[in-house]
């Protein structure tokens, strides 16, 4: 009897595995091995995407590609990767290289901290006319916006404020990135920049955000400690939807603002490895950013 019931396991086990398909890889630092947690794998030319787990393993099934398929492997404090199927096919350990900004230590004088906030709750909210019709999540899972700052002194992030639109998930999980570039100085509206141009701002901690409901949401972000020195006048931040194995993907819709003169700017960052602004006009994505300086 016990024999039969392996048996019947075993070839369950065999067919689910052939049904979906699903083949795992894990993603480990190349600098000390460490896992990647909440990394974003898209095959460039359908555009279908997963994510890392907390430790660094993901899934994909390879019969959906072409043998010719190239992948892109976006996480925060790291290059962002192409690599091919037949690459994929050979190991299910794919090594990214470390980059990020290298941060001095700092240490903040918590009675002199002054709040800044950069955005405007109040604004227009621009929401689509057609509100039945939901987002597509395979294509709707990263937003990008460009924050200006005044001053030169150091800023630490504090808190972000962003919409969701009913045209997306309630409560999508999301990562937060912030990046900077020492060779481009202020990013032209409409230019296109290699991402290779650009370094996240490490966090303390990789935190998995999740929404509460459409409309206005806040994301603590003083776990993550994103402190930007002075030198850098701007900053993309990346929203990144995160799935963790679930089905359907959530999808993230972010709405515009309008009647603005705030510092936003919205922006694009793509699987393909470009990021930049997108040409200037008022309307920008509705998130408020909140930040303390000395």
């Amino acid at each position: 009897m016990k024999r039969t019931i392996v048996c019947v396991l075993a070839i369950l086990l065999f067919e689910t595995n052939f049904l979906y398909g699903q083949e795992a890889w894990i993603l480990k630092s190349n600098h000390d091995s460490v896992p990647i947690s909440y990394a974003k794998i898209t095959e460039l030319t359908t555009q279908k995407w997963a994510s890392s787990n907390p430790e660094g393993e993901f899934k994909m099934d390879m019969s959906l590609f072409p043998e010719n398929a190239t992948f892109s492997i976006s996480a925060m404090g790291y290059a962002d990767t192409l690599i091919s199927k037949a690459i994929m096919k050979k190991s299910r350990l794919v090594l990214l290289e470390p980059r990020f900004i290298e941060m001095p230590e700092y240490q903040l004088n918590s009675k002199k901290l002054r709040k800044q906030v950069t955005g405007d709750f109040n604004l227009p909210i621009t929401l689509s006319k057609n509100q039945d019709k939901k987002r597509n999540s395979t294509t709707i899972n990263r937003y990008a916006v460009y924050f200006e700052f005044e001053g030169k002194q150091t800023r630490i992030l504090s808190r972000l404020s962003l919409y969701l639109s009913e045209l997306g998930d309630p409560n999508p999980k999301i990562t937060v990135r912030v990046l900077v570039s020492d060779e481009v100085k202020k990013p032209k509206e409409g230019d296109i920049y290699r991402i290779s141009q650009f370094r996240d701002i490490r966090a303390k901690s990789n935190t998995l955000y999740e929404g509460n409901g459409h409309g206005w949401n806040d994301l603590d972000l003083t776990a993550d400690e994103f402190i930007i020195p002075g030198k850098y006048k701007g900053a993309f931040l990346v929203f990144d939807v995160v799935n963790q194995g679930n089905d359907p993907y959530e999808s993230l819709v972010i709405p515009f603002q309008n009647q603005s003169n705030q510092k936003i700017t919205a922006a694009f960052y793509n699987s393909g490895g470009s990021i930049g602004t997108l040409n200037k006009r008022k309307d920008h994505f509705a998130v408020v950013l909140e930040y303390l300086i000395e």
